[in-house]
């Protein structure tokens, strides 16, 4: 439940996005294709959205799974292709010591940007929670790591059955 309350807080920070573009079943049928068996290693207890962008840099919102911690900001300079900057404001104000390393920060950013996702997370079950399609929001899709037949399953959001043990959030963006 807290790492769906994690989403949920995550999403709140960023604002609409202006991209009204549909996306097709095609498109998520060669997604899924594609994505169907990658685990997502490098992000094994890592959220990660993209929260802004600019033509000079791209700020990333990174925590630990389960929505329990404060996140960091971390900009990402477009020019240099590395990052500038983890802020830990976030950490020091709820006198949180760090919980993950500054490589760990850097694997989950470098990973994400080769993916081109807006989000990535995984919980503590490994279902992988994704938004390739569209920034500053939810994920667009589930994948659970075993399929339980259930048509809509709650987990912050509702999902509805897309294609085995792929789900699509309910609230996305309809064509």
């Amino acid at each position: 439940m807290r790492f769906e309350i994690f989403i949920g807080v995550i999403v709140s920070l960023c604002s609409c996005s202006g991209n009204s573009t549909a996306i097709t079943t095609k498109e998520i049928d060669i997604f899924i294709s594609k994505y169907e068996d990658v685990k997502f290693e490098e992000f094994r207890d890592i959220s990660i959205m993209q929260r802004s962008s600019n033509l000079g840099k791209i700020v990333y919102v990174v925590g630990k799974s389960g929505g329990t911690l404060p996140v960091y900001f971390v900009t990402f300079d477009l020019q240099r292709e590395k990052i500038a900057d983890i802020n830990k404001t976030n950490l020091q104000k709820s006198n949180i010591e760090d919980y993950l390393t500054i490589n760990k920060i850097t694997n989950a950013v470098n990973a994400i940007r080769k993916y081109n996702f807006y989000f990535l997370a995984i919980d503590s079950f490994q279902n992988v929670y994704i938004n390739p399609f569209y920034a500053n929001e939810p994920p667009y899709l589930l994948r659970l790591k075993t399929f339980i037949g259930d048509s809509v399953i709650k987990k912050g959001y509702a999902y509805e059955i897309y294609n085995k043990k792929w789900y699509l959030n309910m609230t996305r963006r309809r064509n």
